[in-house]
């Protein structure tokens, strides 16, 4: 029976990574860049897609906890997790009404590692990125209105041919598009940070997507953490930064690296198949496997680099 201050949410998760996987495809359309999904079948993408940067996903659902009264202050002999969290969030004055949570999976049966392990070995900034998405929602009525809310694609189709010309200007749409999508503003995105020997651990956070923390206990550093944020950060550095931009071959080489690590046996991962083949069915694999899902930041490298020279003159 679970506990009476427990808030259960309404979502799946295999509903959240099919609503967000179609909905980063869908809001990136007529951008000088696409992200692409391991589903999607685009014809001549491996020839576009000169710069490539994977982002590995494992969805999650939240749940809700209500604070802990403030008469309870004595801890008790014996005290589950959940109820760690409620504590160590009011003793640390974090936001937590409610507080949101989501835990680890337990290592499966066959598996070599813990998923969060293994996810956290794909993150790899800034060949390749990894992070948990958890909705801010409990309840699936406003997940859906979030869905529906907000412009994906704009009302005028000339303005992106102006933004070629107005780099300052078609700068700021593309990084707009991400910050202000209330679907992305409601999801926390949250990059594993330690190596774990149990699942018995909880990343939780507050409702507006901030104060993240870990039981363990302790605070997660650093931030904002929506998803939102996470995708404006990586337009930013796609098309504003100064560092360099990733290779198929360095996505993949992160891949290799990993199934080297694990003794992964992934046929075809070593083919004649270009960079771009081999990653994707890397992508197929891992989601088949370990149930995260690869959504790839591509990217055309001339007119990229082309679009940063406007933007840094």
């Amino acid at each position: 029976m679970s506990p009476s201050y427990l808030l259960k949410s309404q979502l799946s998760e295999k509903q959240i990574e099919a609503d967000v996987s179609f909905y980063l495809g869908w809001c990136s359309n007529e951008m000088p860049f696409r992200l692409l999904d391991i589903d999607e079948q685009e014809t001549g993408a491996d020839k576009l897609s000169t710069v490539t940067v994977p982002i590995y996903i494992q969805f999650k659902k939240s749940q809700g906890l209500q604070p802990l009264p403030p008469e309870q202050r004595k801890r008790r002999v014996v005290e589950d997790k959940m109820q760690s969290v409620r504590r160590f969030r009011r003793d640390n004055m974090l936001s937590d009404d409610p507080t949101l949570f989501f835990g680890l999976r337990a290592m499966a049966e066959h598996a070599s590692d813990f998923q969060h392990n293994i996810l956290l070995d794909h993150h790899r900034p800034e060949s390749s990125h990894a992070i948990y998405v958890a909705p801010l929602h409990l309840d699936k009525e406003r997940y859906f209105v979030d869905l529906l809310t907000g412009k994906r694609h704009l009302d005028d189709p000339w303005i992106w041919k102006r933004a070629e010309l107005l780099s300052d200007v078609g700068h700021r749409a593309w990084l707009s598009r991400y910050a202000f999508q209330p679907f992305l503003r409601n999801h926390i995105s949250i990059a594993p940070h330690e190596r774990v020997s149990t699942h018995r651990h909880f990343y939780a956070f507050s409702a507006s997507g901030d104060e993240v923390s870990w039981h363990s206990p302790s605070v997660v550093p650093g931030g904002p953490f929506r998803l939102s944020d996470f995708m404006t950060s990586r337009v930013r550095q796609m098309i504003a930064g100064t560092g360099d931009l990733p290779s198929p071959e360095q996505a993949l080489g992160v891949c290799e690296y990993v199934a080297e690590q694990y003794n992964f046996d992934i046929p075809g991962l070593r083919s004649s198949g270009t960079a771009f083949d081999r990653l994707r069915h890397y992508g197929r694999w891992l989601h088949k496997a370990h149930d995260i899902r690869q959504i790839l930041l591509c990217a055309d490298r001339e007119k990229i680099e082309a679009i940063r020279e406007r933007v840094l003159s």
